[in-house]
């Protein structure tokens, strides 16, 4: 970079060049919002490949069934992760917008809900038509923001008042099923085996979207049957009678209630081992984080990773630790990640449990480790 200046080659964002060739698609796809974009993505681009429409991806996650993150087809389908966290989304032009949701997320960039908003408004501001903005009608701040857009809207929801929703869902260890309503009417079922009830409102966001581009709800059902999630994202790292070790992306209060909630739904005792991401983010909602890990039947936290932030005010770990106590869990402690592979191993469960890794830093890693001390003695 430093050459490339020195004789004046330009130099661009990851997010410009990406956006640059996104912007020249015949139809392009950008799934955008706070929660659930790598997975959502991930849906729609498994869905139309299987189709055959080969499209071109670009996903902010390793897709399971791809081993990639990446699709090279042609240029007719485009369908792009586009990341509010630096508000690079503003760059991208699509004709169809799929918004998961809307919250409070990175203060590092949005100290105030209303900058996020605004942000917002100038991505949707962006789109191109003929298209749609595809978004979530359970998000009320969402809803408004694309109402006042004046943008062509198809809503999604597990209420009937969306346009896509959901109804009788059944939860299964890793999967569910559940009944499509499309404009209140019964439209075919869904299997799902990937967990929690916001993949059902992924797979609704990608329902909805590839109906806009023709495909039917029939032609869907069986591509979003064989999806197996991103990496990252509820991955299941090992699995036995016994024990079950999962590793999840979640780092936001919201996100890691999702996991849980689906997590809990084994029926098996359920630890979550924790590590903090970034420090702004740590003390703005160590209240929430408190809040949500204390559902967890044993926790266990690591310390902030930083994600490269400076840390002056000191915040740490204990912030959380002291909530969690003070909701009345006494079944959490503070381990150096380092330790935490050991301490797991030596720890006697008399009943099956799942382990669950939580966590945007390098807390996957510990979870690959633990993982493959099982996987070294598990029977072939």
């Amino acid at each position: 970079m430093k050459l490339a200046r020195e004789r004046g080659i330009p130099i661009y964002h990851r997010a410009e060049v990406l956006a640059a060739l996104f912007n020249r698609a015949e139809t392009s796809i950008a799934v955008t919002g706070t929660h659930g974009k790598t997975t959502t993505t991930s849906m729609i681009s498994y869905a139309l490949a299987c189709l055959g429409k080969n499209p071109t991806c670009l996903v902010g996650g390793d897709v399971i069934n791809f081993k990639t993150n990446t699709l090279l087809g042609k240029n007719r389908y485009w369908v792009g992760e586009a990341d509010e966290s630096d508000r690079s989304h503003e760059l991208y032009s699509p004709h169809y917008a799929v918004l998961t949701n809307l919250e409070q997320d990175h203060v590092e960039n949005y100290p105030r809900f209303s900058d996020l908003e605004e942000s917002f408004e100038r991505f949707l501001a962006r789109t191109i038509y003929p298209g749609a903005v595809i978004y979530n009608h359970g998000d009320e701040a969402l809803r408004r923001l694309v109402e006042r857009s004046g943008c062509p809207r198809v809503s999604f929801g597990l209420t009937p008042e969306a346009d896509f929703s959901a109804a009788n869902i059944r939860y299964h260890d890793f999967g569910s099923t559940f009944e499509v309503l499309e404009n209140g009417f019964y439209a075919g079922m869904l299997d799902l085996t990937v967990p929690g009830q916001h993949n059902v409102l992924n797979a609704l966001a990608a329902v909805t979207l590839l109906a806009q581009l023709g495909i039917s709800l029939e032609e869907v059902r069986a591509p979003l049957a064989g999806f197996r999630g991103a990496r990252r994202r509820l991955e299941v790292k090992f699995s036995s009678d016994d024990l079950i070790v999962v590793d999840d992306y979640a780092h936001h209060p919201t996100e890691i209630r999702a996991a849980i909630d689906a997590l809990k739904k084994i029926g098996k005792r359920l630890t979550v081992v924790f590590q903090p991401h970034r420090f702004t983010r740590t003390r703005y909602f160590f209240k929430e984080f408190g809040e949500v890990l204390s559902s967890a039947d044993d926790l266990i936290l690591t310390e902030v990773y930083s994600a490269g932030e400076a840390n002056p005010e000191g915040t740490g770990v204990d912030l959380i630790y002291q909530q969690v106590l003070g909701a009345g869990h006494q079944a959490v402690r503070v381990l150096d990640k380092m330790q935490v592979s050991d301490y797991l191993s030596q720890r006697k469960d008399s009943q099956p449990s799942v382990v669950a890794f939580l966590g945007a830093g390098d807390i996957g890693e510990v979870a690959d480790e633990f993982a493959s001390r099982f996987k070294s003695i598990s029977p072939a």
